[in-house]
């Protein structure tokens, strides 16, 4: 098995022979994990906050022609309603439901809701690897499992693993790098003694980055995601988003998280 990093989704190479973990923990990943662990019932990965508004405006239009026909009258199903979440610039877009909060979605009733999610960077890079054996979102909450259900993928079906940064608008992203390096520390912790693997050099560099720096907070203010993260008003997201394996839950492209076509 070879285990890499792709600092970018475009350096991820051939995913079809790899299990893929998308990370990008400033703040979509975390985002994801987030809704499931609060009883959301579907999450789909939009390519662009176009797609999402759209999405969301022909389900409301399905909903109602449904009920139309069904001689369904009255009572509330708000909770059938997909709804919007998203980020332009990190602030929501205009007219959605949500922005991009993990903090947030932490308060939000989420329980039994379908969201449509698009965001300039995570989301695109979701789709980027859309081919790979298995698609997995992983962040620091979620870093020992994440690792753990790749790892395990990998192995049952032969294949290699790669975690894929979704980097900040087409470039390196020191944040997501960061979380990369925890994420393939763990996979090394967890193949030790099971099985021979080979790492590439963005193996090397990612851990060498996470054990650089013992606390993520500390990376997460110097980065420029972090950065802007701040500017608008969410430092608590930080806070949040540099809490390392709070959560067992990981979500999966198949399994709950969905792509938009």
């Amino acid at each position: 098995m070879e285990v890499h990093v792709a600092f970018l989704p475009a350096e991820a190479g051939d995913v079809r022979r790899r299990v893929a973990v998308v990370v990008d923990v400033l703040r979509a990943t975390t985002s994801i994990l987030t809704l499931f662990e609060h009883g959301c019932t579907e999450v789909i990965a939009a390519p662009s906050v176009a797609a999402a508004r759209r999405y969301a405006e022909e389900s409301a239009e399905m909903r109602v022609a449904s009920r139309r026909e069904s001689g369904r009258r009255g009572g509330d199903d708000s909770r059938d309603r997909v709804r919007t979440a998203g980020e332009e610039g990190g602030v929501a877009p205009e007219g959605f439901d949500f922005g991009n909060s993990p903090a947030a979605f932490a308060r939000a009733d989420v329980a039994g809701r379908r969201i449509v999610m698009a965001t300039t960077n995570g989301t695109r890079a979701l789709h980027a690897v859309r081919g790979a054996a298995a698609v997995f979102a992983g962040c620091l909450r979620n870093r020992m499992a994440a690792a753990r259900a790749a790892a395990d993928a990998a192995l049952r079906g032969g294949f290699d693993l790669a975690v894929v940064c979704a980097g900040r608008e087409g470039r390196f992203s020191l944040d997501d790098a960061y979380a990369a390096g925890g994420i393939v520390d763990s996979v090394a912790a967890y193949l030790a003694g099971r099985v021979a693997y080979a790492s590439t050099d963005a193996v090397l560099a990612a851990r060498s980055l996470y054990h650089t720096w013992p606390d993520p907070l500390e990376v997460f203010r110097q980065t420029a995601g972090g950065r802007n993260v701040v500017a608008i008003g969410l430092e608590e997201d930080l806070r949040y988003c540099a809490v390392q394996d709070a959560s067992d839950v990981v979500p999966r492209v198949g399994a709950g998280l969905t792509l938009l076509a």
